[in-house]
């Protein structure tokens, strides 16, 4: 049996660069959490609005900045995860009831859903390298 060859350089690049474009729009989105929360909490007329925006904001920008710096990353990727399920069932699950929001609500479940994918798929990449 052959030892597998280590790849190559730029496939390190690559990941790199992958890990980046994933998790500084994280950043960018729990920034405009902080920036526009009352705007955002209108949108979900839920007890403590603004509260709720701010406290995903920093869970958007805490995950982003554990991803973009393999500091934690694997439970800052798990933690994203959950956050993303979170709002896929209390969000746009629910969004779909409704004709008024179904179309807006279905485009936002499905790309929460790949995102989803992507955290879960970061998960086990960034575990692999945290042990």
């Amino acid at each position: 049996m052959t030892t597998p060859s280590p790849p190559p350089a730029f496939l390190f690049a690559t990941r790199t660069v992958a890990r980046l474009l994933f998790a500084l729009p994280f950043i960018a989105a729990g920034a405009l959490h902080f920036a526009c929360g009352r705007e955002m909490a209108g949108a979900f007329p839920v007890p403590g609005g603004a509260v709720w925006v701010h406290l995903t904001g920093a869970a958007m920008i805490a995950a982003g900045v554990g991803i973009a710096t393999r500091r934690l990353g694997m439970w800052a990727a798990l933690g994203l995860s959950l956050l993303l399920l979170t709002f896929i069932v209390a969000v746009h699950l629910p969004g779909l009831a409704h004709a008024a929001t179904r179309r807006v609500a279905m485009g936002n479940l499905i790309v929460d859903t790949a995102l989803l994918g992507g955290a879960l798929t970061w998960a086990g990449l960034l575990a692999s390298n945290e042990q």
